[in-house]
């Protein structure tokens, strides 16, 4: 009885703090009043427009390049193809602001890839035309080539179990692509909606990128007009109109993945399937241009420059700063992994057998949809509003500019991650061995801490590299609540970036590409051994 008494009312203060933020967010709406209505006619259209034109590229390109080369390693064999395997997800370890600033500095005007070409040629500033990259064109490229591994995950996943099906195809006279377009894209439909509908929410929630190329979206407006116009009231209508335009999107989402279901149907759980050779030279040209591209202008060219650049300052060996900063990083995204693991095994293993508690989780776990700035500024007005009560009553207090307040603004956008990964891990464990313990004479607490923590300890490690490096890389929301004169990796980043200080951001940036490195070869390894 004390048990459930207690589950309720932590899953009562759990929804709570997740709740309360957007409702504080909504109520400026009438409280504030109006003072910078214009922009709203004039900067609201172009907000749309770029948004929409960004997610139309972007999702293009991450159709492409996660489709196709995870095609082509699942069912076709040719030298270095599982290297490529590997490789293809690394470009997910490079959040897309450092790739910006790295094309920005290498491509513009002042860059050495322009000074060497003028050098050359012996031209002059008007003779000749250079992709401009701080447009909606290098944001395509940029964020595409960054982005597009959320597709090649869910897709390569869902390919390994449609073996048997490209299998029988092929014994029925199917051609490769036959088989691709009349089984395979049918069966993995819902896997290719999954990752393109990531695709999306990142670009509507990414600030880094869009801030560097000097794009203007629905994020940097937000931002912009909240710390520069100073304008609450407009903030919280861009914001609240953003929100809109997630929640249209996740409807779309579940209308085509429902549609979708028939023929997610007919996925067979083999590991056996042939195979084909690539022998023909146009093919093997095509396959490897397909698995190297994306590698190449996410991963490779980014890094190069930042390893020559990290080499040329020394990586800051001698600054106690550079040391106090990635400290900084590390103990907050080490304790926001933790509590946020440990929270979603409290709250997976109860919700597995309630309904009600199983459908406020779902809600809560919608955190992860809204975007970093939006959550930092309802954070805001939360903590302000608590702040203010406690002080009037109790006793003087802030709770905005801390680090408890970093920690809940991380827990609130990273919390479905972690949430995801054990309720996958906690649905693969028999309620057998659940029913067996219970007769031993071991309660609810008891079974949870000896048998299914034991069971889903890769699933636990997932969740918890998942959210580490997630934290790691967060920009948005550090910038807006990080305490006064408190920095991060991301928050050193943006500061060395926006003051064009290129080169000393790069031993920064190096240090998020390593983390993010290793985690997803674990990631990728422990992905693997799932499937065993």
């Amino acid at each position: 009885m004390f048990l459930r008494i207690f589950k309720n009312i932590f899953l009562f203060l759990v929804s709570i703090l997740f709740i309360c933020p957007i409702l504080s967010l909504i109520s400026i709406l009438f409280t504030e009043s109006a003072s910078s209505g214009w922009v709203i006619g004039t900067l609201f259209p172009e907000y749309i427009l770029n948004t929409l034109i960004l997610m139309i590229g972007v999702g293009s390109i991450s159709f492409i390049f996660g489709m196709i080369p995870a095609w082509l390693i699942t069912f076709f064999s040719f030298p270095g193809s599982r290297i490529f395997e590997v490789a293809l997800f690394f470009p997910i370890s490079i959040p897309g602001y450092i790739v910006s600033f790295v094309y920005v500095n290498a491509l513009e005007f002042s860059g050495p890839t322009q000074s060497l070409l003028r050098e050359l040629f012996h031209w002059n500033k008007g003779d000749y035309w250079f992709p401009e990259i701080k447009s909606l064109g290098g944001g395509i490229l940029v964020m595409g080539f960054s982005l597009y591994p959320y597709v090649y995950i869910l897709v390569r996943s869902s390919l390994k179990n449609v073996g048997n099906s490209v299998t029988i195809a092929s014994t029925l006279g199917f051609s490769s692509l036959q088989s691709l377009f009349s089984v395979v894209i049918p069966s993995i439909r819902p896997s290719i909606i999954a990752g393109l509908s990531l695709v999306l929410m990142e670009i509507i929630t990414d600030f880094g990128t869009p801030q560097f190329l000097a794009i203007d979206t629905f994020t940097t407006g937000i931002y912009r007009t909240w710390f520069l116009l100073r304008d609450k009231y407009l903030a919280v209508i861009l914001a609240v109109a953003e929100l809109v335009f997630i929640a249209a999107l996740i409807t779309i989402e579940k209308i085509l993945q429902k549609k979708g279901i028939s023929y997610s149907a007919i996925n067979t759980n083999s590991d056996y399937h042939n195979k084909r050779n690539i022998s023909g030279t146009v093919q093997l040209i095509f396959a490897y241009a397909m698995c190297i591209l994306p590698i190449l202008i996410g991963f490779a060219l980014p890094i190069v420059p930042l390893i020559y650049w990290s080499i040329e300052e020394g990586f800051f060996i001698y600054e106690a700063r550079f040391y106090n900063i990635v400290a900084n990083s590390f103990s907050l995204s080490f304790i926001t992994a933790l509590i946020s693991i440990s929270i979603a095994i409290v709250i997976g293993y109860t919700a597995r057998k309630n309904k009600i508690i199983n459908n406020i989780t779902r809600l809560i776990s919608l955190g992860y949809a809204i975007p970093n700035a939006i959550i930092a500024i309802s954070l805001i007005i939360f903590l302000s509003k608590i702040s203010s009560f406690v002080t009037q009553y109790i006793v003087e207090i802030s709770l905005v500019g801390t680090i408890g307040a970093l920690i809940y603004s991380y827990l609130f956008r990273f919390f479905a991650i972690s949430f995801k990964a054990i309720e996958s891990g906690l649905k693969k464990t028999p309620s057998e061995i659940e029913w067996t313990a219970y007769t031993m004479g071991h309660g609810p607490i008891s079974t949870c801490l000896n048998v299914h923590i034991p069971l889903i300890r890769k699933s636990i490690l997932s969740g918890f590299l998942l959210v580490f490096m997630d934290t790691i890389k967060e920009l948005t929301a550090t910038l807006i609540v990080r305490p006064f004169n408190f920095e991060t990796i991301s928050t050193r980043i943006y500061e060395l970036v926006s003051d064009e200080r290129y080169r000393e951001a790069a031993p920064f940036s190096l240090v998020i590409v390593i983390i993010g490195l290793v985690s997803t070869i674990v990631l990728f390894k422990l992905g693997d051994e799932n499937k065993e």
